[in-house]
C-alpha cells in the first residue's frame, strides 16, 4: 500500500515536523506499506520527501500565500486563518500518481485549495493538526467557541469556506489529540465520518532521559537556579502561546529561584523581576533534546492547543509538565502524576504549583520517572505504526 502524505512542509513548525514522523511512522510498518511526502517548502535531505524542482513554480506559491496575508488583512480576523482560494498544480500530480491512498495534512499557505481537493480522484484521509479542517478559515478558536458545531461565523470569509467544506469527502478523519477527535465528531462537518484518534510518535532514541550539565554554543550551565523551558516555532509573543499568563504567574514567584528559558523565532524582549534566556528556535532534534535535558521544568501555557510536540518530546526526557487543561493538553499531562493540570486560566494557582515543584526536588523525581513511563507508552513509535497498520487494513 502506498501512502502519499501531502503537506506544505516536511520540518517548517510544527504541524509539518508531526507530518514527516507520521511519514516515518508508516514507513516502518513490517510489509507492503511505503510512505512518500510533498511538500512545497522542503527542508530535510530524505530522499522520500518530493517537491517542485521549478522556482518559477515556487515563487508563485510565496506570491500566493503573500495575497493571502493581505487578504487576512482585509478580513479582519483575530484568529489566525488561512484561505485556500488559489488553484495548484500539485491536484494534477496527485492524481497522476501510483498512491493508493491520500493524507492530507497542514496544506494551508495555499498548498491546495478547498476546490483542488474536490478534485482529487484518489481516496483521502484528513490528518487534524489544528482546528482549521473544522472550521471555516480558521486554525484555533478561543478558547469554549463553538461556532464549529453550526458552522455560524462572523465573517463572509468563514461561512464561504465552511460551505465548501461540506462538499468534501474524506475516507477518514485521523485526530492526534482525543479533544480533536472529540469535536471532529461533534462538527457539522464531519459527525458522520469515520474518525480515528492516533496521537504524534516521538523519536525515543533522541528524545531520552541523560545528564547535560552545559550546552557550550547556547551558552547554557547548570546552576544552583531552577531552569523553566518555554518553547514556540513562531512569536514568543503569540497571544495562543499564552506567555503573557505564563509571565504573570512567574512574577508571583521569588526570582531568586529560577530563570526561565525562552525558544522561539524572536526574543522576548519585555522586562521582568527574573532572569530570561533568550535562545534561537532549535533547528535540530539532537540539540532540543540536550536543552529538555539541562532544564527542570517544562511550561505549557497555551490558551489552546492540540499535542504540542514540546511536551511530548520534553515528556520523553522524562521532564514534569505543568499546563491549562485546554485542547489536547490533558492526553499529555496525567495531574499530580508527570505533572500539573491546571484548570485555565487560574495564574495565582498556576503560580503555587509551579513554585512547590521548583521548591520539591523530591516531587520533581516522582513526576520525571512517571513521565518517562507514560510518554514510552504512549508517543513510542513501536506503538504508532501499529495504530496507523490497522487503520490502513481496516480503511482498505
Amino acid at each position: 500500500m502506498k501512502v502519499l502524505n501531502i503537506s506544505y512542509s516536511d520540518l517548517f513548525g510544527g504541524a509539518a515536523k508531526s507530518a514527516y514522523k507520521i511519514h516515518k511512522a508508516i514507513n516502518l510498518i513490517d510489509g507492503e506499506f511505503k510512505s512518500k511526502m510533498f511538500v512545497i517548502k522542503k527542508i530535510s535531505k530524505d530522499p522520500n520527501i518530493m517537491t517542485f524542482d521549478n522556482n518559477f513554480i515556487k515563487l508563485i506559491f510565496k506570491l500566493k500565500n503573500y495575497i493571502g496575508i493581505i487578504i487576512n488583512k482585509i478580513d479582519n480576523n483575530k484568529n489566525p486563518t488561512s484561505y485556500n482560494i488559489f488553484n495548484s498544480p500539485l491536484v494534477e500530480i496527485i492524481n497522476n500518481s501510483k498512491f493508493d491512498i491520500i493524507n492530507l495534512h497542514w496544506i494551508n499557505a495555499e498548498t491546495l485549495s478547498l476546490s483542488d481537493i474536490r478534485k482529487i480522484k484518489k481516496p483521502y484521509m484528513i490528518t487534524l493538526h489544528d482546528m482549521w479542517w473544522i472550521c471555516g478559515t480558521e486554525h484555533y478558536l478561543n478558547h469554549n467557541d463553538k461556532k464549529w458545531i453550526r458552522g455560524k461565523f462572523k465573517n463572509k470569509f468563514s461561512n464561504f469556506n465552511f460551505s465548501k467544506k461540506k462538499t468534501l469527502k474524506p475516507k477518514a478523519i485521523i485526530c492526534p489529540s482525543k479533544w480533536l477527535s472529540n469535536i471532529a465528531t461533534k462538527s457539522l462537518l464531519y459527525k458522520t465520518s469515520r474518525v480515528f484518534h492516533i496521537p504524534y510518535p516521538v523519536n525515543q532514541k533522541i528524545f531520552y532521559p541523560k545528564i547535560i550539565n552545559s550546552i557550550k554554543d547556547l551558552k547554557l550551565k547548570r546552576n544552583e537556579k531552577i531552569k523553566i523551558f518555554f518553547g514556540v516555532f513562531g512569536d514568543a509573543n503569540d497571544a495562543r502561546k499564552g506567555i503573557d499568563l505564563l509571565i504573570k504567574s512567574l512574577n508571583l514567584i521569588n526570582e531568586n529561584l529560577f530563570e526561565l528559558i525562552i525558544a522561539s523565532k524572536n526574543f522576548f524582549t519585555k522586562k521582568t523581576k527574573f532572569k530570561i534566556i533568550n535562545l534561537d528556535y532549535i533547528k535540530t532534534e539532537k540539540k532540543l533534546s540536550a536543552v529538555y535535558n539541562l532544564c527542570d521544568i517544562v511550561v505549557l501555557t497555551s490558551r489552546l492547543d492540540n499535542l504540542p510536540n514540546i511536551a511530548i518530546e520534553a515528556q520523553s526526557c522524562g521532564k514534569p509538565l505543568i499546563g491549562y487543561n485546554v485542547g489536547g493538553i490533558s492526553d499529555i499531562i496525567k495531574d499530580n502524576d508527570n505533572g500539573y493540570l491546571i484548570e485555565p486560566f487560574k495564574i495565582k494557582y498556576f503560580a503555587q504549583k509551579l513554585e512547590y515543584l521548583i521548591k520539591n526536588k523530591k516531587k520533581r523525581e516522582e513526576f520525571s520517572k512517571n513521565a518517562l513511563m507514560f510518554a514510552r507508552n504512549k508517543w513510542a513509535y513501536k506503538k504508532i505504526k501499529k495504530d496507523y497498520k490497522k487503520l490502513l487494513l481496516e480503511l482498505f
